[in-house]
């Protein structure tokens, strides 16, 4: 539902809605299904990650999804260098925290522990860093709603965030595309989010 909202605020109509199962016979369903409304789509997002992406794909392709005629979307999820191995994804575009600091962060993390971090770490390097900089800073007032909603938000590893009044989170992200087996950057990620949207 807030999908279809989302797509309807910004002008655009939902020509169907899939799910899928994780076994390929399901898949290869849901993709039969899908394909007649794929002739009146301009873009097919897909908010599969690396775990079933490449039999999610294999079954689109089977199906005759190109995607130079459906654009394909993802979501952060797709920032995985083995999703931009998949053809059937090539061109496709998704949102994702902008690779650099997420590359800076697991190169001290790797240096301090002798691992690779997992690609959420940073979520928790940065509520932990927040938390610990309010400590410092912001005296008796440091986790209060008025300090944690500032509008200007944060700095993070993966940068720029804030919390909105409701308890969601706004990032600041790139616009990605999976081109040629590469992850490249379309529009890099803003440095400050601007203003608060209602």
């Amino acid at each position: 539902a807030a999908f279809q909202q989302a797509v309807a605020t910004r002008g655009a109509r939902v020509a169907a809605i899939e799910r899928f199962g994780a076994d390929p016979a399901a898949m290869q369903a849901s993709v039969q299904r899908l394909m007649p409304s794929l002739g009146q789509a301009d873009t097919l997002f897909v908010p599969a990650g690396a775990d079933t992406m490449p039999a999610l794909a294999q079954a689109l392709q089977q199906g005759g999804y190109d995607p130079r005629k459906v654009k394909p979307l993802g979501t952060g999820v797709w920032n995985d260098n083995a999703m931009a191995q998949i053809p059937a994804l090539n061109g496709g575009w998704f949102a994702s925290p902008d690779t650099a600091g997420f590359n800076a962060f697991a190169a001290r993390y790797q240096q301090r522990f002798n691992a690779s971090p997992t690609r959420t770490a940073t979520l928790a390097y940065d509520a932990v860093s927040l938390a610990a900089a309010l400590a410092r800073t912001q005296g008796s007032q440091r986790f209060s709603e008025a300090v944690l909603t500032n509008a200007s938000g944060f700095a993070g590893a993966d940068g720029v965030f804030r919390f909105r009044p409701d308890g969601q989170v706004e990032r600041g992200l790139a616009v990605l595309e999976m081109r040629n087996g590469q992850i490249v950057t379309i529009n890099a990620a803003p440095r400050d989010l601007g203003p608060r949207s209602q």
